[in-house]
Parts: C-alpha cells; structure tokens; sequence
C-alpha cells in the first residue's frame, strides 16, 4: 500500500516516489506511487492539487485502497518527483480543522452532533441532528470557536488501538476497525479522522456562520475559516461601503435606509398601478368611443406599437367589461403578438378565432373562450391577420 506522508507531516509539499503501476481512469491517465503526500478526496476533504514531474495532478482518489493520481498526461519514467500545491493544501486544513473546533461548540453548547461535513471549493457545510436554530444560537456557537481559534491551542495527531481510543470520549465513534487516527484539539474536540489539519487552532483563522437552514429533520450550516473568511469579509465590506455611500448613510445606518426605500419603493409601486388603472379606463373610454358594428355586436379592432403584450391584454380585458363588445388587439415587435376578448354575453368563441387566426399566417396561439393570446408570425402581416379575424366576426 501507498505510505501516507501526509500523516507524518501536513505541512509537506515535495516529496519523490517510485511508480508502482500505471492505470487509466476514464479518459485521463494514472499513476499509483510507493509513496505520497497528496491527499485523496475522503472524509468529506477535498483532495490535494499540485504536479507530478511538472505534470498537473487533476484529482486524488482512493479507489480499492489504492490512492490513485489522477493526472493532465502521462507520466514518463520509473520515479516521480511531487510538488503539493501548498496553498490549497493549507486551506484544506484550515477548513477542516476549523470544522472539528465548529462541531464541538454545536454539541457542548447545543446538543446538537454533526451528522455529515461537505468541504466545497469555496463553502463548507455541517449537518447537524437538530432541525432549528436561532440566530442567538449561531451567534454563541460561532463565538465559542473562535475562542478556541484565539486560545492557539494545539492540535495533535496519532494512530492507536480501537480499545485505547474509545476510552477518550470521542466526539464520533470511529467508522473504520483496527487501528485508529485520533485528531485532537487539545482541551476542545477528540475525534477519529484520517484528514490533514493545522498544528495550532490559531492557524484556522477566524470561524464565520455564513447562514443555515433546515433540512427535515437537520439543519445544514455554510461556514467559512481562514482565508476563505477574510475573502468573505472583504468583499462584503466593500459592498456595503459601497452602498452606504450611494445612499449617503453610515454603515450601520445602511438596513434601515434600506427598509426605509423598499417602503417607499412599494408605495410607489401601488401609486404606479393606481394611475396604469386609471389611464387603461381613458384609453378604454377613447376606444369604445370609436368601436364599429359586426353583425349583432361592437368590435375595437387596433394595432399598438408601444404596448407590451401584457399590456393590450389588460386593456382587452377592461373594454370587454362593456356588453356586446369584442377586441381584436395587437402589438407589433419582432414578430406579431395578438390579443382577443370578448363580453360575457357574446357567444363567441375567441380562442377558436384567435388559433385559427394565427395558424393562418404562420403562428401559433389560444386560449379560453372570452379570453387567447398568440402570434409568432411577421410582423408585416399584423393588419393583414387583423382583417381576417374582423371579417370572419361578420360571417358568425
């Protein structure tokens, strides 16, 4: 088996191995070494990135207990020179280690044992056995951690027996048999692991609560350490300076401005549909003003350059509030887009009307009887359509 040198030392990103065999995993080639210093893709921790005799490593997997490298070519030769990218390796400590300090303030603080851990490219998450959380909760959760982060504490990794680690109360039971991987924080979290994690809880950084939610029965909670959380920080700050100066408050005067425009806004909004109703009543009084005999009933036949269709829609719908009447409306964009109604007491049907209109010059629509919408033909055809649907009203 592949000796794992990551164990030994987290911190280690060159090493040289012999090739032991060479595989194909998918379309890309692979190489199993005597020894490494990637970690694979286990225990909910991302795995190592870096090259391979300057050949880029695309992924590490542990496939049948193998830990296979996953690589962009080829490799060439008997021996492999390693090169652990340090940055994502150290990022992937932090995250993890951060997750242990997280989960042990979950449970001594709530109750609350961590079911699961996801670490993403840019978040991570815990499922906790507890479907709600307050934000007083979270609050006393996240200062908690990051006091064990401020505290610098050590953390240490060992192998032992299943019989000596369960006698040190870990915050898990150990998922594999044989021997044991105990990761500890020292006076915080004991906990079966094979991940990599820092020597110090300082070296985690700061532990930030972006948000949660539930899940059924659970709640899964984003969280963000180290780097990852400064990253957050600042773009968020920059955002919300950002805004405070557009709206020219103080930071934390910022909600309130906020609450205060989305008010307004509404108000707006609701003033704004108060004068649309009272314009489509003008629009739909010059209208009637000019509607014409078909047979037995009145008939708005108009086409609109400005209108949306939405909009010939509502004003279809307002005319044909007055009895005997149909509209035959439409609006001209790239392609035609037609409207037809009718009054409760014309017994006609305008989706009949409307579908038949349409499929006659290349479109396609429908609808209810007093109500069809459609279209999709040329434009240029639109009073053309329109003509044919007035004239079809004469023959009924």
């Amino acid at each position: 088996m592949t000796e794992r040198l990551y164990y030994d030392d987290p911190y280690l990103v060159e090493f040289t191995a012999r090739i032991l065999r060479r595989l194909q995993v998918g379309s890309q080639p692979g190489v199993i070494l005597d020894r490494t210093a990637f970690y694979p893709n286990a225990g909910g921790q991302l795995p190592d990135r870096g090259t391979l005799n300057g050949v880029p490593v695309l992924d590490v997997q542990e496939i049948e207990g193998d830990i296979v490298h996953i690589l962009a070519s080829p490799l060439e030769g008997d021996e492999a020179k390693g090169h652990v990218d340090h940055d994502v390796r150290f990022d992937h400590m932090q995250q993890h280690t951060g997750q242990h300090i997280l989960s042990t303030a979950f449970l001594d603080l709530l109750g609350a044992e961590t079911v699961s851990f996801h670490m993403g490219e840019e978040i991570s998450t815990i499922d906790l056995n507890r479907p709600d959380l307050s934000p007083e909760e979270v609050r006393r959760v996240e200062e908690a951690a990051n006091a064990v982060v401020f505290a610098d504490r050590p953390v240490t990794a060992r192998i032992m027996s299943m019989e000596e680690a369960m006698t040190l109360g870990l915050r898990k039971p150990p998922a594999v048999s044989g021997a044991v991987r105990v990761v500890e924080v020292e006076g915080t979290d004991r906990s079966a692991c094979g991940g990599t994690h820092c020597r110090r809880s300082g070296e985690v950084g700061p532990i930030v609560i972006r948000k949660w939610e539930r899940r059924g029965n659970e709640s899964r909670v984003e969280f963000l350490c180290g780097w990852r959380a400064l990253r957050d920080y600042q773009w968020k700050n920059a955002t919300i300076n950002a805004l405070a100066n557009a709206f020219s408050v103080a930071d934390r005067e910022l909600a309130d401005a906020i609450a205060r425009l989305s008010a307004e806004a509404k108000e707006n909004r609701r003033a704004v549909e108060e004068l649309r109703q009272r314009l489509l009543d003008y629009e739909a009084a010059e209208w009637l003003a000019r509607a014409e005999s078909a047979g037995n009933w009145r008939v708005v036949c108009a086409a609109f350059e400005d209108k949306s269709a939405e909009e010939i829609k509502h004003l279809a719908l307002r005319l044909c509030q007055t009895p005997g009447l149909v509209a035959l409306l439409a609006t001209r964009g790239e392609k035609a887009q037609l409207v037809f109604a009718r009054a409760e007491d014309v017994p006609l049907d305008v989706g009949a009307l409307l579908r038949e209109t349409c499929q006659r010059f290349g479109g396609r629509g429908g609808g209810r009887p007093h109500i069809a919408q459609g279209g999709g033909f040329p434009a240029e055809r639109l009073e053309e359509a329109l003509a044919f649907a007035r004239k079809h009203l004469h023959s009924q």
